[in-house]
């Protein structure tokens, strides 16, 4: 099972220290995951950045201003994941390639961008499990029960969709984390799901 974070300016009401304390959970769970990270929240937190890639996350790229990407003309797209992509390596070390998850989902199923993505060396990397937590009204019990029981119904190979700025993420990621190790689940990076 992948747990993977879009690392992100939140566009609601943003827990400040969301993305440290996910990390901080993850760490004393010793659980590893995947980072989609957005290439202008990288240039504002270079070092939370790449405390991420330090403490062994897969990176990915997130765009860099989280536009939907259906949006974009063609070149505004290559710019667009471009400029992500320079701002994550500047501030991880790490090449977020081949790792790419559209903003909003916006695009994800759409032949031509995942064309120009994979023309750049990147492929889309979706989800299963979409808890909803940046909504006003998550809740981290909500949120956790959401999980649990959809990655558990899908089963091997789950991958979870969280944004780390989000209160209601921060509460239920521990619930979330000794939920499914009880139920069985392995947590992998999405380089290691087969």
């Amino acid at each position: 099972m992948a747990l993977t974070f879009d690392v992100e300016h939140g566009d609601q009401p943003a827990h400040p220290d969301g993305t440290r304390h996910v990390l901080e959970t993850l760490t004393d769970r010793k659980v590893v995951a995947t980072m989609f990270i957005q290439g202008r929240w990288a240039q504002a937190n270079p070092s939370l950045a790449r405390d991420l890639a330090d403490h062994g996350h897969l990176i990915g790229n997130h765009s860099h201003h989280h536009a939907p990407m259906s949006w974009l003309s063609p070149k505004a797209f290559d710019q667009d994941v471009r400029l992500a992509e320079r701002a994550i390596r500047r501030a991880t070390g790490h090449d977020p390639r081949p790792w790419f998850r559209c903003p909003f989902g916006d695009g994800s199923e759409d032949p031509a961008i995942r064309s120009a993505l994979d023309r750049i060396g990147y492929r889309e990397t979706s989800w299963h499990v979409d808890p909803f937590d940046w909504r006003g009204k998550a809740t981290g019990p909500g949120v956790a029960r959401l999980v649990i029981e959809e990655a558990t119904a899908h089963g091997d190979g789950a991958v979870v969709l969280f944004h780390p700025w989000s209160r209601a993420t921060g509460r239920a990621l521990p619930l979330v984390i000794d939920g499914l190790r009880a139920a069985g689940a392995r947590f992998v990076r999405m380089d290691e799901l087969s």
